[in-house]
């Protein structure tokens, strides 16, 4: 179906779910992960696995590399990429800090090479339809974004809770405003670790009195990843925990002036089941052979590492 061949730098958790789709693409040649018994286990075809990074990243028939390593390794593997005549495709976050982020966008445009960041809800069905419901205007005048991305376990020991979770949110909540916001306000829980936050609340705000809320948590007891826009005719709410019809709701009910509530019974949206992963994996591979530019691409992750980086100062102002 596509001509691109591809390398594939990490076969993690999430790395096993980007090997799993690019094969049913046929389109990968080498995968490498430090973990040669992971790497035994599951890759069936021998010669694909790869003894080092730079025997993908400097071979000549692959065009593309997909980056799903340790965020801290991602600058360094992505600008080697690039230099070496690659697209890339990196699992967010982009990288640790905004200016790492203007090198990259630097090179990237200097070598003229797609950089697209797994910022993955925007592959999501149901995510598509909440933003073209919202630019229909069926919940009227944006008012509040609400988002709550928690889950038990995962705690990394180099990058907190903001880049591994929180990155996600600004992402779709930058997509739906469409700008910048004006200043930011930062909860966090430092469970364990003195540096590296396990809870963040963040509050975002924007020009004509919008506000978004962001909780992001890897010590929660249960799983949520509820994101929500609630408007002057009503609110939608798409939950990726609910199964497929109930993942996108539209709430009528509303808090007049007078601070009284009118109740009214919510209504499903549909959406296509389609596997996120293997959309966003698709979009990229189109946008290499058509020469097109991704949604998440570089100015798109640029625009959310600025963001984490307004969350990351006021974290430092407050708390060290």
């Amino acid at each position: 179906m596509y001509k691109s061949k591809v390398g594939l730098i990490g076969l993690g958790r999430w790395g096993k779910n980007i090997y799993r789709n690019l094969e049913s693409f046929s389109v990968i040649e080498k995968v490498y992960d430090n973990n040669l018994k992971n790497l035994s286990q599951f890759v069936i075809n021998k010669t694909k696995i790869a003894e080092n990074p730079d025997e993908l990243i400097l071979a000549k028939n692959i065009d593309s590399v997909f980056i799903a390593s340790p965020a801290s390794t991602h600058k360094e593997y992505i600008i080697k990429s690039l230099l070496n005549n690659k697209n890339v495709f990196v699992e967010k976050p982009l990288c640790l800090s905004l200016d790492e982020s203007h090198e990259i966008k630097k090179i990237a445009t200097q070598m003229n090479k797609i950089v697209f960041v797994g910022h993955l809800l925007h592959y999501h069905n149901a995510f598509k339809e909440l933003k073209n419901n919202v630019q229909l205007g069926k919940i009227g005048n944006l008012k509040v974004i609400k988002s709550n991305r928690l889950n038990f376990g995962s705690i990394r020991d180099k990058e907190s809770v903001l880049y591994d979770l929180t990155s996600h949110d600004i992402s779709m909540i930058l997509s739906i405003t469409k700008k910048l916001p004006k200043k930011v306000e930062v909860n966090a829980i430092f469970k364990y670790s003195k540096k590296i936050a396990d809870y963040i609340n963040v509050i975002l705000y924007f020009e004509k009195d919008i506000i978004a809320i962001v909780n992001s948590d890897w010590i929660s007891p249960y799983k949520e990843h509820r994101f929500s826009v609630l408007g002057s005719d009503g609110s939608l709410v798409f939950d990726d925990v609910k199964d497929w019809p109930e993942k996108l709701i539209y709430n009528p009910s509303l808090i007049n002036n007078d601070k009284k509530i009118t109740y009214k019974p919510e209504i499903p949206i549909y959406t296509k089941k389609y596997e996120p992963l293997k959309q966003e994996i698709e979009a990229f591979l189109q946008c290499v052979e058509n020469k097109e530019t991704p949604f998440t691409n570089i100015e798109e992750a640029l625009n959310v590492q600025i963001v984490l980086n307004m969350i990351e100062e006021k974290l430092k102002e407050e708390y060290f």
